[in-house]
């Protein structure tokens, strides 16, 4: 298997699951991410696995948007709403596909609350998907269930980030009537070694171990998010994504994946039939659609996608929107997140640092910034 640089490797796992040799497996590096490891006793060198990566086929055929519209998008039920990251859409979706006796695959915390692939054909199963998670799923064994409902002739809704899907499909070789697939506008994934350093740390500082945890609480609204953690003694930490310690390293995109830096499935690469998001911007585009409570935004891309869409009508309330001022608020389905010198230092430190050091060098931000927001908000009042 010839090895794919870095900078491309998304870590979908679509080579383990087409090796027929069982040759493949994947391996955190040192900065915690996934990558391909060959056992050259078991490789055959078919080349299987080359000629089918995403990342290879990746702009090798356009993608055919036959429908491509944007809407504005919240569904009825304001439980559902609340539980979720903006609008309550994945929701909606899902539970139509899980009437019909199909099956739902999402992100889903595990025992040590690092994030992996499930899979569910209930209601209430879906609450296990709900809401963001800002690290990579493992997709584990996900392609080859996935492949197995389908082949049983079920419906499959299968929901990840914009490569997670192109994995799957590559996985495929070919397209399922039955398969419906929904990805997110995604800023990049850090790594998973870091939310777990994290973990510890909140632990540590709660003197307990972590029951649950959400990355999208809306207690004081939408748009200033915060992360949480409960634990075990009762105790309770809660903190907007301004001053959280992790939600800062994030934003500040040193911590990220390095083929997040130059994506193969941004803008017109996207595989998906649906791609849904949070409408930042909402406000200005329709004001009336915004209470801070949450907006989604729900990109049809094709005939597949508009069906499932228009079969959920009732559900939800929405408005069509231009596409290109609706993404215009979410840069990322387009471009990349630039890659700063930080990022060459950032896990270098990682391997030694602790999250306060970590967060006071790339995640704090500068004085003269914090001094400028200070003098904004003194001429507020």
């Amino acid at each position: 298997m010839p090895e794919i640089p870095l900078i491309k490797c998304t870590g979908c796992g679509a080579c383990v699951h087409l090796c027929t040799k069982q040759a493949i497996s994947l391996s955190e590096n040192q900065e915690g991410f996934l990558y391909p490891k060959v056992d050259d006793n078991l490789c055959v060198n078919c080349g299987l696995c080359e000629k089918n990566c995403p990342v290879n086929q990746s702009g090798k055929t356009a993608e055919k948007f036959s429908v491509r519209k944007a809407f504005a998008c919240i569904v009825n039920d304001e439980k559902i709403r609340e539980k979720s990251s903006s609008g309550g859409m994945f929701t909606v979706l899902a539970e139509k596909i899980i009437e019909e006796g199909g099956i739902v695959f999402g992100a889903e915390f595990d025992e040590d609350f690092s994030v992996k692939f499930g899979w569910t054909d209930s209601v209430e199963g879906l609450e296990r998907f709900r809401g963001s998670k800002y690290l990579q799923a493992r997709t584990e064994n996900s392609f080859s269930e996935c492949k197995k409902y389908l082949e049983e002739g079920r419906k499959v809704l299968f929901t990840g980030t914009p490569c997670q899907v192109a994995g799957l499909k590559a996985f495929l070789k070919k397209d399922y009537e039955n398969l419906y697939t929904v990805d997110f506008i995604c800023h990049g994934v850090p790594s998973a070694e870091l939310w777990q350093k994290y973990v510890k740390y909140r632990e540590k500082k709660s003197a307990s171990r972590t029951v649950k945890t959400a990355f999208r609480r809306k207690n004081v609204g939408w748009k200033l998010y915060s992360l949480s953690f409960t634990f075990a003694n009762d105790s309770e930490y809660r903190q907007s994504l301004t001053k959280d310690k992790y939600l800062q390293i994030f934003l500040k995109d040193n911590s990220l994946r390095e083929s997040c830096y130059k994506c193969s499935f941004r803008g017109d690469n996207h595989k998906s039939d649906l791609t849904i998001a949070d409408f930042w911007g909402i406000e200005s585009v329709y004001p009336d659609f915004f209470d801070d409570r949450g907006t989604s935004l729900l990109i049809v891309q094709n005939e597949k996608g508009k069906n499932l869409f228009d079969s959920c009508t009732g559900r939800f309330k929405s408005k069509e929107t231009d596409f290109f001022k609706a993404v215009n608020f979410n840069p990322s389905y387009f471009k990349s997140p630039a890659r700063k010198e930080k990022r060459n230092v950032f896990y270098k430190d990682f391997e030694t640092r602790g999250i306060d050091y970590l967060y006071r060098r790339f995640g704090r931000e500068s004085l003269f910034f914090r001094f400028k927001h200070f003098v904004k908000r003194c001429l507020r009042f």
